[in-house]
C-alpha cells in the first residue's frame, strides 16, 4: 500500500512537470517578439532547475521586476515572468519525481490542511470569475473586463502552490542555502527596481526634482491603469536590504549592501506614496523589535558576545546619516510630497467613498459569502456604479479576412481619458503618419510622438487631426510630425517613446485601420499597423482615471472577489504564518525577522492598496507567505557578523541593528 502510494506521488510529479513544460512551450511559441528563442530559453531554464533546484529561489525574485514586456508585446494577462515560474515549477516537479525519496515525502496535515482548503476555494473563486465573465473563451489580448483577467489574478497563488513542494524539499535538504538564495534574490530584485527608478527619474523629471508631480513606475507596466505594483514590491523587499547589511561577510559585501540601502531609500522616497512610507515604517519597526538580542534564540544568527569591528560601527552610523539626509532632501528640496500630505484628508474621503461604492457590488447572501469571482472587480464596478465606467475599450472587428480596430467610448466623462499606444524609438526629424478612420460623429484625433516612460509625458510632438465623419465611409488621414533634436537627444531614457492616439469625439465609436508611421528614409516604425495580428504590439494607458481598475484595499479586494469565506481563509493563513514566525518552530529561522517585517509591511500597504490584482507583486507576497508557513528551526546558522551581546539591553539592541 505504501509503495503504491509513493509510486502514485512520483507519477503525479512527473505528469505535472510534463504538463507545465507543454504549457510553457505553448506560451513561448505564441510570443509576439521572439517565439523560437524564447522557447529554447524556456526549455534550457527547465533543465537548469532540474539539475540545480536551489537556483529558482534566487532567480525568480531577482528577475521578477524586469521580466515583463507588456508595453512591447501588448499582452496584459500573460507575461514573460510566467515563463520563468512555469520553467521553475516544471524543473522542480521533474526533480521531485526523479528522487529516490519521492514517495516518502509527506505533508504535515495540521499545517497544510488549511492551505489545501484555501487553494481549493481559490480555484472555486477562479471558476466563479470565469462564469461571471459569461464565457470560458480566452484570447492572448483580452483586457481587464474579459475572462482572461480571472486567470491573470489567479495565477500568482497557483504558481506559488506549484513551487511549494520544491520549497519544502529545499528546506529539508539545504535550509541554510535556501535562506541565502531567497534573501539574495529578493535583495537583487530590490536593486533592479531601485536602479530602474533612478534611471527613470534621471531621464524624465530629474534625479533632484522633487516638485514635479511625477511618480515612478520602474518596469511594472501593469501600472498603466494605476495600482500598487511598485509600492507593494518595495515594502516587501525593503527588509531584505537590512538582511544584506547584517549578513555581509566582508567589507566589500557591506559596501554593496549599503549602496543598495541608499538607492532603495531613494526609490521608496520618490515613490511619493504614503502607503510606501507607512509600510517602510512598519517594516523597520518590526525589524527593530525582532532583531533585539532578547528575541534571538540561543545560537541563532551566529550571535556571539563579541563587539562588531570598529569600522562597521562607524560605517553603520555614516549610512544612517546618509539615509536621513536623503529623506530631508526629498522633503526639503521639493514640495510634491508636502502637497500630497496636505491633501490626505481629502484623499481619505475619496477613498472611503470608493470603498463604499465597491461594497455596493455585493448583492445577496451568496455573493457576500463567495464573492463575485477572481478578477471581476473592474467589469462589475464599471457596469454597476454610475459615472465610474472604464473610459474606453479596444475591440478587434473582423470583416471577412480583414481586421481593424474599434475604440468604444463609455459615453460618460472622462470619455476619452484613454490612449492607444505603441512603443517607438525616437529620432529627430520628420515622421509621416497615415491612417484610415471611420466615425459616425465628428471627430478630432489627437496624435503625438511622446518621450514617455509610461504615465507621464516629458515632451511631445503633437497634432490634432479633424475627421468630419457622418457618411459611414473610411477617411484617409495623414500628417507630418516633426520631432525636435531635444526629444531624441542624449540621456538615460533617450529614444524611448510612444506613439499616442487619443480620440476626442461626440460619439462613442471610432474605427481605425492601416496605421503607418515612417521616418524620413521611408522606414516603417510601427508593427501590426493593420491589426491583422489583433492587438499584438499595441498597448493602452489611461490619464488620471484609475478607480475602475482597483478597489484600493487588499481586504476589500478579497471580500469582493472571494467573499467573506475567502477573507476568513486569508486571515487564518496569515494568523498561522505569524504564529509560526513569532512563537512556533519558525521563530528560530534566520529569515524569520525579515519575513515578519515584509509581511507586516505588505499588510500595512494592503489597507490602502490592492495587492492581488498586480500578479508579479502578488507572487512575491504569496512566496514570502509560504516561506513563513514552512520554515522551522532547521536553519539557525548563517554568515552574520558578530553582533553586540545583550548585556547592555536596549542600547546594544538598537546598536546591533545598525552596525551589523
Amino acid at each position: 500500500m505504501v509503495a503504491g502510494r509513493g509510486l502514485a506521488v512520483c507519477w503525479w510529479h512527473g505528469a505535472l512537470a510534463t504538463l507545465l513544460v507543454s504549457l510553457g512551450v505553448f506560451i513561448a511559441l505564441a510570443h509576439p517578439l521572439s517565439p523560437v528563442v524564447l522557447s529554447l530559453v524556456f526549455v534550457a531554464w527547465c533543465g537548469v532547475v532540474f539539475y540545480q533546484p536551489a537556483t529558482w529561489p534566487f532567480v525568480l525574485p531577482a528577475l521578477l521586476p524586469v521580466a515583463g514586456f507588456s508595453a512591447w508585446t501588448g499582452w496584459l494577462a500573460v507575461e514573460e515572468f510566467d515563463l520563468l515560474v512555469l520553467g521553475a515549477a516544471a524543473g522542480s516537479q521533474a526533480r521531485l519525481a526523479s528522487e529516490p525519496s519521492c514517495g516518502a515525502q509527506s505533508l504535515d496535515p495540521r499545517r497544510f490542511c488549511l492551505v489545501g482548503v484555501a487553494l481549493l476555494f481559490w480555484l472555486l473563486a477562479l471558476a466563479r470569475g470565469l462564469l461571471d465573465a459569461g464565457s470560458f473563451g480566452l484570447g492572448w489580448y483580452q483586457s481587464y473586463e474579459e475572462p482572461l483577467n480571472s486567470l491573470r489574478v489567479a495565477k500568482s497563488l497557483l504558481f506559488v502552490a506549484l513551487l511549494l513542494p520544491s520549497l519544502r524539499r529545499l528546506l529539508q535538504k539545504s535550509p541554510a542555502l535556501l535562506a541565502r538564495r531567497l534573501a539574495a534574490g529578493v535583495a537583487s530584485g530590490l536593486a533592479l527596481v531601485s536602479a530602474a527608478v533612478v534611471w527613470e527619474r534621471s531621464g524624465y523629471p530629474g534625479l533632484l526634482d522633487f516638485s514635479t508631480p511625477y511618480r515612478a513606475t520602474a518596469l511594472f507596466w501593469e501600472m498603466h491603469v494605476g495600482g500598487a505594483a511598485l509600492d507593494s514590491f518595495l515594502v516587501l523587499a525593503l527588509p531584505f536590504a537590512v538582511y544584506a547589511l547584517r549578513h555581509a561577510p566582508t567589507a566589500g559585501h557591506w559596501v554593496l549592501a549599503a549602496l543598495l540601502a541608499v538607492i532603495a531609500c531613494y526609490a521608496a522616497l520618490t515613490s511619493f506614496s504614503r502607503a510606501v512610507y507607512l509600510g517602510a515604517a512598519v517594516a523597520l519597526s518590526v525589524l527593530a523589535w525582532a532583531l533585539t538580542p532578547r528575541r534571538l534564540a540561543p545560537g541563532a544568527y551566529s550571535s556571539v558576545a563579541e563587539a562588531p569591528p570598529r569600522w562597521r560601527v562607524w560605517a553603520g552610523r555614516g549610512l544612517v546619516l546618509v539615509l536621513i539626509c536623503e529623506s530631508l532632501a526629498v522633503f526639503g528640496l521639493g514640495d510634491f510630497m508636502g502637497r500630497r500630505l496636505a491633501a490626505s484628508d481629502h484623499d481619505l474621503g475619496g477613498r472611503l467613498a470608493h470603498w463604499s461604492e465597491g461594497l455596493s457590488l455585493l448583492r445577496g447572501p451568496s455573493e457576500f459569502l463567495l464573492g463575485k469571482g477572481l478578477g471581476r472587480f473592474p467589469a462589475n464596478y464599471s457596469r454597476d456604479v454610475p459615472g465610474r465606467e472604464i473610459p474606453a475599450r479596444l475591440r478587434i472587428v473582423e470583416q471577412g479576412d480583414e481586421r481593424h480596430l474599434a475604440l468604444l467610448g463609455s459615453g460618460t466623462p472622462p470619455r476619452w481619458a484613454f490612449e492607444l499606444l505603441q512603443r517607438v524609438r525616437l529620432g529627430a526629424g520628420d515622421l509621416s503618419l497615415e491612417m484610415d478612420v471611420r466615425n459616425a460623429q465628428p471627430l478630432r484625433l489627437n496624435v503625438a510622438i511622446c518621450h514617455r516612460h509610461l504615465l507621464y509625458d516629458a515632451a511631445c510632438a503633437r497634432a490634432g487631426l479633424p475627421a468630419p465623419g457622418g457618411d459611414g465611409g473610411w477617411q484617409h488621414l495623414s500628417h507630418v510630425l516633426s520631432v525636435p533634436e531635444s526629444m531624441a537627444g542624449s540621456g538615460p531614457a533617450s529614444g524611448l517613446g510612444f506613439l499616442v492616439l487619443r480620440p476626442e469625439s461626440a460619439g462613442n465609436l471610432v474605427e481605425i485601420d492601416n496605421l503607418s508611421l515612417r521616418d524620413a528614409a521611408g522606414r516603417e516604425l510601427l508593427r501590426n499597423g493593420n491589426f491583422s495580428a489583433g492587438l499584438s504590439h499595441w498597448f493602452f494607458g489611461v490619464r488620471h482615471h484609475y478607480l475602475p481598475w482597483h478597489i484600493d484595499s487588499l481586504f476589500l479586494e478579497t471580500l469582493l472577489e472571494q467573499g467573506a469565506t475567502g477573507l476568513l481563509l486569508l486571515l487564518a493563513l496569515l494568523a498561522m504564518v505569524f504564529a509560526n514566525l513569532l512563537c512556533g518552530a519558525g521563530r528560530n529561522h534566520v529569515l524569520a525577522p525579515y519575513l515578519l517585517a515584509a509581511l507586516s509591511a505588505g499588510l500595512a500597504v494592503g489597507v490602502f492598496s490592492s495587492l492581488l490584482d498586480m500578479p508579479r507583486s502578488a507572487f512575491l507576497f504569496f512566496l514570502l507567505l509560504s516561506c513563513g508557513l514552512v520554515v522551522d528551526g532547521r536553519s539557525t546558522t548563517s554568515s552574520t557578523p558578530p553582533v553586540v551581546a545583550p548585556q547592555n539591553s536596549e542600547k546594544n539592541a538598537a546598536r546591533s541593528i545598525i552596525v551589523a
